[in-house]
């Protein structure tokens, strides 16, 4: 590619402005063949009449009508000049009255000359089809054949400008729904920002209070949390600006954060990990497995006085991944609510909402043993948002 750029240049090729040229005669060509549709449309009732009468198609009929439709194809640039430069909407009452005295001259000079234009069109026709030779006076039959049918010229004439406004209003329709779709977009990505930084800290105090019970009783052990807590602090920020990570980063993550707990409950601890290995490359928020094993820890094993064992599983169910983070601890109350949901849940829920909207489930569930926090969210191998983009996917 960069050989094939390097001779472009050499042999002073503009790539660029090729690619500008042909999109541009691709346009021109569609409009081409857009009036000339217009044309073979407006032609049919000569067409069939000469059908059901039997009789030889009058080809310098059809050719004057296709003619008259080229015609108002050269003035429609002219009239879509005016349309953008003097739109007919709501606004101040001068600037309405104006735009449609505006309006109104125009399509007044327009037709007039495209009157003109019919004509010479005609003289033509007969000339270099019937051989008559030209039939009007300088004065007063030019006069009465161009004021002829000027009202349905300008009739013509409105109609292609209310086409033209409908196409304008389309167009600002579209660039303000894509306006409003970037606007939320980075509402979004704000969001989710201001959720992810109040992940952060909350992570951070709980691992360094774990630290600190631990000063007391085992120094290597609290120095090794700190050597484990300095790597995972520096994975985090290197990947600060990512939403979305495929699973098998977001494992690697966790495997760290778990090694920190291994150290904290030693032997008390006991992991399980269960994942398809089709789920690995599967897009899923970035740091939302970590909350809810720090979660599980927290209010499940850490309340158990013997060994407990936490489960992380990860499944596909046709369009849809399933999370699931399992522990063997007391579980929810009776009721299945929760006494307080911590900033680890609440941010969880949150986070899934922002992202993926009415689209994905999030439900605590106590087993016979335990508790099950599950997720179901799409599975996606591309990210919804660009990294370091504002925008999105």
């Amino acid at each position: 590619m960069e050989r094939a750029r390097r001779l472009s240049a050499e042999l002073g090729v503009d790539t660029a402005s090729g690619t500008s040229r042909r999109s541009a005669s691709h346009r021109w060509s569609l409009y081409l063949l857009g009036w000339t549709g217009v044309g073979l449309l407006f032609s049919m009732p000569i067409l069939v009449s000469s059908l059901v009468d039997k009789t030889l198609v009058p080809w310098s009929m059809v050719s004057s009508e296709m003619l008259r439709w080229y015609l108002w194809a050269l003035l429609v640039p002219i009239m879509w000049w005016q349309a953008r430069r003097f739109p007919l909407e709501r606004g101040p009452g001068v600037r309405v009255a104006t735009h449609l005295a505006i309006n109104l001259v125009l399509a007044v000079v327009v037709s007039f000359f495209y009157s003109i234009l019919d004509v010479l069109k005609r003289e033509v026709l007969s000339a270099l089809v019937l051989k008559q030779a030209p039939r009007l006076a300088p004065t007063e039959d030019w006069i009465t054949v161009v004021s002829w049918g000027a009202e349905y010229h300008v009739l013509t004439y409105f109609c292609l400008l209310a086409v033209i406004h409908a196409f304008l209003y389309y167009d600002k329709l579209r660039e303000r729904e894509v306006k409003t779709s970037r606007l939320e977009a980075q509402l979004t990505m704000a969001r989710l920002e201001v959720l992810k930084t109040q992940l952060h800290p909350h992570f951070l105090f709980n691992t360094l209070n774990a630290i600190s019970a631990l000063m007391h009783r085992d120094v290597d052990a609290a120095d090794r949390m700190i050597a484990l807590l300095s790597d995972l602090l520096r994975l985090s920020l290197d990947q600060d600006s990512r939403h979305q990570v495929p699973l098998n980063d977001e494992l690697s993550f966790l495997d760290r954060y778990l090694r920190i707990e291994r150290i904290r409950f030693r032997d008390r601890l006991r992991v399980e990990m269960d994942i398809e290995d089709e789920c690995l490359s599967a897009q899923v928020p970035r740091l939302i497995l970590q909350p809810l094993v720090e979660n599980s820890v927290r209010h499940g094993l850490a309340m158990l006085s013997s060994a407990g064992q936490l489960g992380v599983r990860a499944r596909r169910k046709g369009d849809r991944l399933i999370l699931s983070v399992l522990d063997d601890g007391p579980g929810l109350p009776q009721d299945g609510i929760p006494e307080r949901e911590g900033v680890g849940l609440a941010n969880t829920r949150a986070r899934l909402q922002q992202i993926y909207g009415d689209n994905h489930d999030f439900v605590l569930t106590n087993l016979d043993r335990g508790l099950e926090v599950r997720m179901e969210i799409p599975f996606e191998e591309t990210p919804r948002f660009a990294v370091g983009s504002e925008r999105a996917a």
